[in-house]
């Protein structure tokens, strides 16, 4: 039953991932947003620019999962940013820290219904 177990456990696993994979509606390109850096005074005391968010899409909200990373380790931080059209771009950090540099990513896009 032991050996079993992991078995079972990867099925599961590829399951779920394959139902995720499914449910996501990727109905945005990745031309719709874009990361920027842009200066900042509180980030350029850290050597570093504001990480913002941006949708270029004139018409359509968006909603983006995004993921951190610091120094070159992905964080539990995966949050959700709703983005809507015509609008400043939505700041998400400074890429110096006091210790160390971090960055985001994009894991999916999806025009708000």
């Amino acid at each position: 039953m032991t050996t079993l177990r992991p078995a079972i456990y990867l099925i599961l696993m590829l399951c779920m991932n394959a139902s995720y994979a499914m449910a996501e509606d990727s109905n945005t390109t990745g031309e719709d947003i874009r990361l920027i850096e842009i200066d900042d005074a509180d980030c350029a005391v850290k050597d570093g620019k504001l990480i913002a968010i941006q949708n270029l899409n004139p018409k359509e909200t968006i909603v983006v999962w995004i993921d951190r990373w610091f120094m070159d380790k992905q964080t539990a931080d995966h949050t959700k940013q709703i983005l809507e059209p015509n609008k400043m771009p939505t700041p998400l950090g400074c890429s110096m820290t006091n210790s160390g540099k971090q960055h985001w990513t994009i894991f999916s896009s999806t025009i708000q219904p």
